[in-house]
């Protein structure tokens, strides 16, 4: 998946996440807490983004995530390392995380921030969003057939706004693997339910570029 399509993704599982979160309270300090610690999170965010270099600041320039934003790694990592911080929390701090790593080159250390949020997902669609982000994670770092059984898990979720995203990473992963043939089983599926998209026009690139 091209930076541009992962931005515009990122983008919307985020304000849906928020959505989520501040809407849908069960708990009211448990939530309370959790709405305090990430607000935190994210003043601290702002104070070290602001502090960046302008040239740092530009979209599409990957900074070293550990170096330039420590404190909001190490607050994150504390919100993930709590016993007493609900759910609901502990799924934007994961997803805060691994996609900072994500978005600036570094997806073995996305795959490990990542790696327990769909644990903490409640709806379908939350799911969804923790098999993408874990599962493009695993492919970029090299772990395609885990990747492969990441967008798998996605894809049964049956999340009408990523399904074409979960069978593109499967036929990509396939081809990794060496499975081509397999990949076209998948291509069908794309064909059928998202005739004409630029999901399936990338799709049939991807193998067309194999067989050639």
């Amino acid at each position: 998946m091209n930076p541009r399509r992962l931005g515009i993704l990122l983008g919307l599982l985020a304000v849906v996440g928020v959505g989520v979160y501040f809407y849908q309270s069960s708990n009211e300090k448990k939530e309370q807490e959790g709405k305090s610690a990430l607000y935190k999170v994210q003043k601290i965010y702002d104070e070290e983004h602001t502090a960046l270099p302008e040239a740092e600041k530009a979209q599409g320039v990957m900074v070293d995530v550990d170096a330039k934003y420590p404190k909001t790694v190490a607050e994150l990592n504390g919100l993930l390392a709590s016993k007493t911080i609900n759910k609901r929390a502990l799924f934007e701090a994961s997803m805060k995380l691994g996609s900072m790593y994500l978005e600036n080159g570094n997806p073995t250390k996305a795959v490990s921030a990542l790696q327990p949020m769909p644990e903490f997902a409640k709806s379908s669609f939350q799911k969804a969003s923790a098999y993408f982000l874990l599962g493009t994670a695993q492919e970029r770092s090299g772990q395609a057939k885990e990747a492969y059984d990441t967008f798998q898990l996605g894809l049964s979720k049956e999340v009408e706004g990523l399904k074409g995203e979960f069978l593109l990473g499967i036929i990509r992963t396939l081809v990794k693997t060496n499975e081509a043939e397999k990949a076209k089983t998948f291509l069908e599926k794309l064909r059928k339910d998202l005739p004409g998209s630029k999901t399936l026009e990338l799709a049939e690139g991807i193998l067309g570029a194999k067989s050639s």
